[in-house]
């Protein structure tokens, strides 16, 4: 992640370098891409490159991390649902919002493919997003409860990695088919086995 220098930069500055690197990485891939052609495009001398990121694994880590707020921040946060009806309502909503957003922002797509795909931890924080849609499902009772919480966010946290991956790769795929992919998935995950 970046240094902290570059948290102390003026907010317009900051998303302006970040957005010429998410522009390159998405162009160019991660190793493809020059260190020192995204900073002189971003109009950064190389000195002051290395005060703000350790090289161009810690940018990349940054636009990773930066892109996913971006893409949650189009999700919209999860808001509790008073009935199973609504609870999937909200999910195939936001499963459309950010599946607009992606579709708008195709450097976004390519930053979040690359980074799920190198396993980088930059864009694996959803900020308790996870955590509250398992929470409501289980008030709901949509969610067996007996299973253990913090194994069930962790593996339901797993499964919406692995669909957004899936979803990643697969530009055309409408967004209809993803929330009908994520209920079916998720719905086995969370139900307990008939006898």
């Amino acid at each position: 992640m970046p240094l902290p220098r570059f948290d102390r930069l003026p907010p317009e500055t900051r998303a302006a370098v970040l957005a010429v690197a998410r522009s390159h990485f998405a162009r160019d891939g991660k190793d493809a891409a020059s260190f020192n052609r995204i900073i002189a495009e971003a109009g950064i001398s190389k000195t002051s490159a290395y005060h703000y990121f350790d090289g161009k694994d810690d940018l990349f880590a940054a636009v990773a991390a930066d892109t996913a707020a971006r893409a949650l921040a189009a999700l919209g946060p999860w808001e509790d649902a008073a009935t199973e009806r609504r609870f999937w309502e909200q999910l195939t909503d936001g499963t459309a919002r950010l599946s607009a957003h992606l579709r708008d922002h195709p450097d976004d797509r390519a930053v979040l493919a690359a980074a799920g795909s190198a396993g980088d931890d930059g864009a694996g924080d959803d900020g308790g997003w996870t955590a509250r849609l398992v929470e409501n499902g289980l008030r709901i009772g949509l969610i067996d409860p007996l299973a253990d919480r913090e194994l069930l966010t962790a593996a339901t946290r797993a499964l919406l990695d692995a669909a957004d991956a899936w979803a990643l790769a697969r530009p055309s795929l409408p967004a209809s088919r993803t929330a009908e992919t994520l209920r079916t998935l998720l719905t086995r995950l969370w139900t307990a086995p008939r006898p």
